[in-house]
């Protein structure tokens, strides 16, 4: 970290599905007010805005972003080849990659770490090094839905698994003062109706002695179409291990939205796949603005009572 007068100032945000747009207003009116950013944790979709801010290109993604029909966003998405998932996201990894010029973390600033999921080990994993459109991309991979992406010798997944508020990532990286963005549904990327018919199935298997009873937690997540899609016993055993790997972390969960100082839940919508439409993107950047707006002297004043503690303490210790 570069040597500063200030404190260093560190930005959570949690999955938003395809409120995505908020994460654009938001940063936009931070960047208006001259509010530096130092770090930035996220997850889902909160990636990708992330990642183009610190590549310089926030201005891109947003007109990228706004311009999204539900036709124009499935061309990013051509049907799964290696197993593990129905689609593969492999255009939609291209794409980010012109978002962020092809850099690595190492380059840009803000710092920043995308949170994934070890699939074969039930493990967070944390992507802080190396290609940003990547890590992006590995960590808007829904299990069941798109391929896992075998990197550094893991079987990657989205973070919203295990979870989708990264907070703790701000402690981590030793933040002084660290605000956190939580438009997660769920606690995890899962809903709890999901996770509990999962746990029946888990009962009904040990006691019938019926492994293929896995399969049908993919009438869970996905209306299947394609039969193929049907027989892929990978793809079921991801489903199934991304459930059980939910319920685990929903039990013994220690995420919580204390590891901020300051905590942003937005009163807005989720909007169903039916209602996807430029006009709703829209409604959710304007959305993003008037947040952040509303929360500036907020965030300027945690700025400044920290600022003046450590003035303090460098007085005391002269």
């Amino acid at each position: 970290m570069e040597n500063q007068q200030r404190p260093t100032l560190g930005l959570a945000l949690s999955g938003s599905g395809n409120r995505t747009t908020f994460y654009v207003g938001f940063l936009e009116v931070l960047s208006e007010a001259d509010i530096k950013v130092d770090y930035i944790s996220a997850c889902s979709g909160g990636s990708l805005v992330a990642a183009a801010y610190a590549c310089g290109t926030l201005p891109e993604l947003k007109k990228e972003l706004l311009g999204l029909t539900k036709d124009s966003l499935g061309n990013y998405f051509t049907k799964g080849v290696s197993g593990g998932g129905l689609y593969s996201i492999d255009l939609l990894e291209e794409k980010i990659r012109e978002f962020t010029k092809g850099q690595n973390f190492e380059e840009v600033r803000p710092l920043m770490g995308f949170v994934t999921t070890n699939i074969d080990t039930g493990e967070k994993v944390l992507l802080s090094m190396g290609d940003i459109a990547r890590a992006a991309r590995i960590s808007c991979t829904l299990p069941g839905i798109c391929e896992p992406v075998r990197w550094g010798g893991k079987t990657l997944v989205d973070g919203g698994i295990l979870c989708m508020f990264p907070g703790y990532v701000l402690k981590q990286a030793n933040m002084d003062i660290s605000v956190g963005i939580n438009m997660r549904g769920t606690e995890h990327i899962f809903t709890g109706g999901q996770m509990t018919a999962k746990k029946i199935l888990n009962y009904l298997r040990k006691i019938l002695f019926i492994d293929e009873i896995e399969s049908l937690v993919g009438s869970l997540l996905i209306k299947f179409d394609d039969e193929d899609a049907i027989k892929n016993p990978n793809l079921f055993s991801v489903l199934g291990k991304s459930l059980d790997l939910a319920i685990l972390a929903n039990k013994n969960s220690s995420e919580l939205e204390e590891e901020c100082d300051f905590v942003i839940v937005p009163a807005i919508p989720r909007l169903k796949q039916s209602k996807f439409s430029p006009e709703k993107l829209q409604f959710f950047y304007e959305s993003g603005r008037k947040c952040g707006q509303e929360n500036l002297a907020k965030i300027n004043e945690l700025i400044k009572v920290k600022t003046l503690k450590q003035e303090k303490v460098k007085e005391l210790s002269i």
